[in-house]
């Protein structure tokens, strides 16, 4: 999906959190719409991410010349981050300040374990992988020697 998009789907995800902030909604709805918003926000910046490195496949296929993806992701980051900024102050100004400093801390704390979580499924995967080429190149050894032994055999 596109950096463009996505930031629309951010941008009505973010009016919906100023319109429960304006009527006083409760904490917890207004937290379940940041977390849909927190979720689009990292689906950007990881797709920015991608597009700066894109695979060897991607770059043969890129349907975007390189200045259309370059502004793509320039304006979606820059919306991204007026979207920040006034999330910050609807936060700040409707539940205090200690709420949004701790809101950021328990965000630092569940991003350092889901990242600990991927990597760990990274080795996980490395390992296996590791493994079954091991057993392949094994299967080919044994494969050898026993096509060598019947040759030997049978002279």
């Amino acid at each position: 999906m596109d950096p463009l998009s996505m930031i629309a789907m951010a941008s009505t995800t973010f009016k919906g959190i100023q319109t429960l902030v304006n009527q006083g909604a409760e904490i917890e709805r207004v937290a379940q719409k940041l977390g849909s918003w927190y979720s689009y926000a990292a689906d950007i910046k990881q797709a920015e991410s991608e597009a700066s490195s894109p695979g060897a496949f991607r770059r043969l296929f890129q349907s975007q010349s390189v200045e259309q993806q370059a502004l793509d992701s320039l304006v979606a980051s820059r919306k991204l981050a007026e979207m920040e900024k006034q999330v910050r102050e609807l936060i700040v100004w409707t539940y205090g300040v200690e709420a949004y400093q701790e809101m950021i801390m328990l965000r630092r704390k569940i991003k350092k374990q889901r990242e600990e979580a991927i990597y760990r499924r990274r080795k996980r995967k490395q390992r296996i992988l590791d493994g079954m080429i091991i057993i392949f190149a094994i299967g080919i050894g044994v494969g050898i020697i026993v096509g060598m032994l019947k040759a030997v055999g049978a002279m």
